[in-house]
């Protein structure tokens, strides 16, 4: 008797479940281009508020301030004057795949205004370009001021050359009451003075001009007060931080001082 065996015949199936492994960046994959610059803006805007100085450093180029720790104390003072809190982004202008432009609207120093922010993309990171580094803007701004948000101020310039804009050391607040500016200027027994004198703000972003130049043309001394300048400036929003920008147009050097009156 023959006994046969019947071998059960298993079938294992074996179901793989498809793994998805997930890219951290994949969120902003199909964005716009404008987009990752203006996270670049907001993050800059929320360090400021929280104060948190070492984060807004790092998302940004700015040659103002060669000292990081004077950029800090700067980053600082920027966020006491300014509202970080509510500043809010207009919209974006993609100038290529490298540049963007960002219009924000906010309380800038005390002033209410629109600004158009530069965003450049530096080693493969987005930064928001401050300032400029002209010398005579590290000058002004990294020298200790003798007095700031004072009624009357007192300026004083040496050997200012040609077609380089400086600005005072000391700043000075309004309350939108007119600035004037009385002083001497002189380049020399060769050559007469030639300076234009105009109001501008130091902001967060940069220098923030206000209206036009006033010329002042003609040597005067700082002993005879009958023959100074008076220079009339209206119009100037109550605000902080604003500083005489002067520009000097004679070939020869120039020299100068004078006093703000705000009040």
């Amino acid at each position: 008797m023959k006994l046969k065996f019947l071998s059960s015949l298993v079938a294992i199936v074996l179901v793989a479940t498809p793994t998805f492994f997930s890219n951290p960046d994949s969120s902003y994959a199909n964005e716009s281009p404008e987009r990752a610059p203006e996270r670049v803006v907001q993050q800059y805007f929320t360090a400021m508020y929280e104060q948190d100085f070492f984060k807004a450093v790092s998302l940004v180029v700015d040659p103002r301030y060669p000292d990081k720790q004077k950029q800090i104390d700067k980053y600082k003072h920027y966020n006491e004057v300014s509202d970080f809190r509510n500043m809010k982004i207009i919209s974006s202008d993609v100038e290529d795949n490298s540049t963007v432009t960002v219009t924000i609207e906010g309380n800038i120093s005390g002033v209410n205004t629109q600004q158009e922010l530069n965003l450049k993309e530096v080693e493969g990171e987005w930064k928001l370009l401050l300032g400029d580094g002209d010398e005579g803007t590290i000058k002004a701004l990294n020298a200790p001021e003798i007095s700031t948000r004072a009624v009357v101020d007192y300026y004083s310039f040496t050997g200012y050359n040609f077609n380089s804009p400086h600005y005072t050391i000391n700043s000075f607040s309004t309350n939108g009451n007119n600035i004037v500016i009385k002083g001497w200027q002189n380049a020399g027994s060769s050559q007469h003075a030639d300076v234009d004198y105009q109001i501008a703000q130091d902001t967060f972003w940069g220098w923030s001009t206000f209206g036009q130049p006033q010329n002042e043309f003609g040597n005067s001394t700082a002993g005879n007060t009958i023959d100074w300048y008076t220079k009339t400036f209206s119009g100037i929003a109550a605000g902080s931080d604003y500083h005489i920008r002067i520009v000097s147009w004679a070939t020869s050097l120039t020299d100068g001082a004078g006093n703000v009156y705000t009040n």
